[in-house]
This record gives C-alpha cells, structure tokens and sequence, in this order.
C-alpha cells in the first residue's frame, strides 16, 4: 500500500518514536463523584488597564503549581522576527475590567443568552463540578480616564484566590462537561442538577464539545489506553452519553484536542507530541441518517519539530467559510511563531500554513480564538522581546481571509500566562480571560479604534 509523502515520513518517524518509549501516561486512578452545578462566590473589581498602544504590567509572579507542567521553564529557542505589526486602524479599548476574579484557574466564558452573546459570565471547575461567576464591573471604563490609565496590581488583587480544577470545563447545548479530579467527565445539566459520568479521560487534559443539530452533543478528551505497542494516550469522541469512540488511530497517540462547530457537523482537530516530531492531525464529524457518529478520513495537516510536547492550539472560525488550525510552534530551526493553518472543504495531508513570527520561542504558549462569529479573533501569548526571560505579553488581533494575522493592541503583560479565553459579543467588544500565578482576570474591550 503507497502513501503520501508526509504521511510515510510520519509512519516512519512515529515507529522510530514507538522504539525510543511512545507516548506512555500515568492511569488516570480513580474518580471521585461530582456535585450539582454550584453559584460562584461574589467578586471584588481591582484597577483597570491602559489600553491600547501601552500595555499594563500584570506580576504574574511564580508558577501556578495547578496547571500541568506549570514549573517547567519556557523553551529558548533562537531570536526571530519581529511580531506583526499593528492593522491600520487597529485597537482595542478597555471598556471594563480588568476584574480579578474569585478563583484562580482556567476560565470558560459563557453567555446565557446564545442569541444576544453579551454579559458573559466565567465557570470555573471545582473537582469536576461547574462553579459560575458572573462578574460585578460596575459602570463602564471611559476611554482617557484616570481608572482607564492605571495598572492592576495583580499582586493585591482580592488576596489569595482559591484554586480552580484543570482543566476548563466546557459548555454545548444544554450542558456543561466538567473533568474531576480523576479524570472522570461528567455532562450535567446548565440549570442544576446531577449527571452520570459520561468518560474516563486522563487527568488534567483539557476537554472540548460541541453543539451538533437537534440538540444532539459531541465530547471529545484524551485517555491513556494500553496497546500492544505499549501506553498511549488517544483522543476519543462521546455522542450525547454514549460509549467512546477512538477520534485518533492507535498508532498515532494524543496529546491535545479541540472540537468546533463545521458545515452542519463538527472539525477536530489533535496534536501528537513525540520524542521524533509532532504531527497534527484534524478530520470532519457528522451524523449519519441513523443519528449516528460518523467520522471523516484522518488527515496529518501539519508536522511540528520534535521535543514540544507541551504544544496547544486552537481551531478558528468565522462565521461562514474555511476554518483555521492555530497552533504556536517552531518553523523552523530558528523561528518561533503562530501557523495557521486553513481548511476549505476537508482536512488534507501536508496543508500550507500562514505564519506569524513571535520574538522568541515560548513553551508553553497559550491561544483561544473565536468561533461562530467574524472576523476571526485570536488572544495568543507571546514574548515581549527576544531576549531570555523576556516579559510575556498577552496579544489580540484577528485573522484575514487568508490566515494572516493582524495585530490590535497587547493587552497586559506580564511574566507568565498559564490559560487565556476569548469571546465577541454581538455588540462588537472583546471579553477576554486569563490566568497567571496571581489570579483570574477578566476584561471587556471595544474591537475598534
């Protein structure tokens, strides 16, 4: 049997992986049960930021022992370009926040209403059991204003924030999935309410769903499976609450997932970090006449350098045309930056991608984009400049027709993010959160002048 070029080389690297010890992971132990949808606690608002062209400083000080593999230091890969420049007439104006947050953690934005999508609220995972915030801003920020000119001290905040679970927790149609302690995902109601344990995935890997038609819900998560070959870690998808099915071949491994709505059905995408390369991969989801789960071909789009097995991404897409694989990954031997990767009609081997250099490498480097909505915009962090330890800048922008970023202010920096999210309202603002060692922040901004 013949293939491609790019799917032989990834056979051949991927075996030569398998003999240098696979992608083996620790069971994920046992479960504790997980409660009802719980209210959040209420939240005290801090400073505001500067907005756009200055940045604030945000100390985002140590690392947050609660992410995994927070401790780890930054990659040091060699000097690159420079970050895009700013669009003409680019911005991002504070309108309110920043607000720090009463929990500390990965932070899932949500609106109640789908249709208007305005005054998100955060929901936080506590062991598995979905804790909602909704934030008290105030008035909104006038641009000018001396509230609008001043740095958060993040470091003061509202004290010491308690801890949230890894990871987020994740909302589609009536829903919310949240992963416990364990490792076990549980789909409960929006409203309240106790739900059975719906998968097994490995602890602290994030999780992803999506709305399909009817109603109809998709999970997918990562899971360590043991193989002829050895333990390995595989991407697996959930219809509503049935059994899960294999979303990456076994071969191939999994070590991050995302889902997004797509042309009637879903695009999933996951990323395999091996000791010899890192293959992305990304194929369609639909139902069949029979309402069943049907999956489309797997195909590699995109294959990173070996040794970033910390490597995330994020799907983009608008609200109409192709979608667009995000990933923060090496070029090449001497460039770090964001490839985006766009996908017309169906995923297929050794696709093209746009790129959008960073200062410097950076390991790991947190992305969300939007999704549903145009234009495409994308909260990504990057280092400020391509000195070592270099500041970390939290950067927004969106995406043209052709991949290509452009950027529209930094929004805080600080010396480390551990988990952004992104979301546009129907009014036209921003809302964005991210988590550093000091806490949980959440921002709305105009995305305009």
């Amino acid at each position: 049997m013949s293939y491609p070029p790019l799917r032989a080389r990834v056979l051949v690297l991927a075996a030569l992986a398998a003999c240098r010890g696979g992608s083996g992971a620790p069971g994920a132990g046992p479960a504790p049960d997980a409660g009802v949808v719980a209210q959040g606690p209420s939240v005290a608002p801090t400073a505001s930021a500067a907005s756009a062209p200055s940045a604030p400083s945000l100390d985002a000080g140590v690392a947050d022992a609660a992410a995994p593999d927070a401790a780890a230091p930054d990659a040091a890969a060699p000097d690159t370009a420079a970050p895009d420049a700013a669009a003409p007439g680019a911005g991002c104006t504070l309108r309110r926040g920043p607000l720090s947050l009463s929990l500390r953690g990965p932070a899932l934005l949500w609106s109640p209403d789908e249709a208007e999508r305005a005054d998100f609220r955060v929901i936080f995972n506590r062991d598995g059991v979905a804790q909602h915030v909704a934030p008290s801003f105030g008035g909104l920020t006038a641009p000018g204003s001396p509230l609008a000119e001043a740095a958060p001290d993040a470091g003061e905040g509202s004290g010491d924030p308690a801890r949230a679970s890894w990871p987020a927790c994740v909302v589609a149609s009536r829903f919310v999935y949240c992963m416990d302690h364990g490792g076990t995902i549980r789909r409960t109601p929006l409203g309240g309410g106790e739900g059975p344990p719906i998968g097994a995935g490995r602890r602290g890997t994030g999780i992803s769903a999506v709305a399909l038609p009817g109603g109809r819900t998709l999970l997918a998560f990562l899971s360590d499976r043991k193989t002829s070959e050895g333990a390995v870690t595989q991407a697996f998808a959930v219809l509503d609450d049935g059994a899960a099915v294999p979303l990456s071949e076994e071969g191939s491994g999994a070590t991050f997932v995302a889902l997004s709505r797509w042309k009637g059905g879903a695009l999933a995408m996951y990323i395999d970090a091996r000791s010899a390369l890192t293959p992305v991969h990304a194929r369609t989801l639909g139902l069949t006449a029979e309402g069943k789960l049907e999956l489309g071909p797997d195909a590699v789009v995109f294959i990173g350098d070996a040794g970033e097995s910390r490597m995330g991404g994020a799907l983009a897409i608008g609200a109409a045309g192709p979608a667009y694989v995000l990933l923060p990954a090496s070029k090449d031997i001497s460039a770090f930056g964001m490839a985006a990767i766009r996908v017309d009609e169906a995923p297929r081997d050794d696709m093209p991608a746009v790129w959008s250099l960073y200062p410097n490498g950076l390991s790991p480097a947190p992305i969300a984009a939007t999704q549903g909505v145009s234009p495409i915009h994308v909260a990504r962090v990057r280092p400020v400049s391509r000195e070592p330890g270099a500041r970390h800048a939290l950067e927004l922008g969106q995406l043209d027709g052709e991949g290509r970023f452009h950027a529209r202010c930094v929004a805080v920096e600080g010396k480390s993010f551990k988990h952004v999210a992104i979301e546009a309202d129907r009014g036209g603002s921003l809302w964005i959160a991210y988590t550093t060692a000091a806490g949980t922040f959440i921002e709305q901004r105009a995305a305009g002048p």
